[in-house]
């Protein structure tokens, strides 16, 4: 009898602790903060400024949709982007600017995002990001503001969806 009782306190502290363990997975891996938000767009920022397109491609969900509305000084534009053709179009973006670096040596560019603010969803999974931007690089100024929409999931924190008016012109 004696072992029959402890046997059952063994399974019932077992079944505690992998029930702790369960909970402590499934809310910290599915649970953003703001710390973790910011943390995001800095390594967004540091792929950014190395042009190291394949890892802000890697910041991206699956399912991340973009839409943009671009502004020029006579004309306006709209597209919608899934994850493959914002990734293509980024490599692509990047590869000019490399081949750019390589035959002009460093090429001037600044780039600056503020987050304007961070909302985190009532079960902190998801939080929408309102920013700014500016990108200068000789011959033209692009500035933007947008929001993106970013999870967490099991740990990992993606972009799903962005939305965005940028004004681009000149750069005098």
């Amino acid at each position: 009898m004696q072992t029959k009782g402890a046997w059952m306190k063994f399974l019932v502290s077992l079944a505690v602790v992998i029930a702790a363990v369960v909970g402590i997975y499934q809310w910290g891996g599915n649970s953003l903060s703001e710390r973790q938000v910011r943390a995001f767009y800095e390594r967004a920022d540091e792929a950014m400024a190395i042009a190291d397109d394949k890892a802000l491609c890697e910041l991206l969900a699956e399912d991340y949709q973009q839409s943009v509305v671009m502004k020029t000084e006579n004309a306006q534009s709209e597209r919608s982007l899934g994850k493959k053709e914002y990734c293509a179009e980024l490599a692509r973006t990047m590869d000019m600017m490399r081949q750019l670096q390589a035959q002009l040596g460093r090429i001037p560019l600044r780039h600056q995002q503020t987050i304007k603010s961070i909302t985190l969803s009532e079960d902190g999974s998801t939080a929408k990001v309102e920013l700014s931007s500016v990108l200068e690089i000789p011959g033209m100024r692009m500035v933007s503001r947008g929001r993106d929409t970013i999870e967490r999931n099991r740990w990992k924190v993606l972009v799903t969806r962005s939305v965005a008016v940028v004004h681009a012109g000149a750069n005098h």
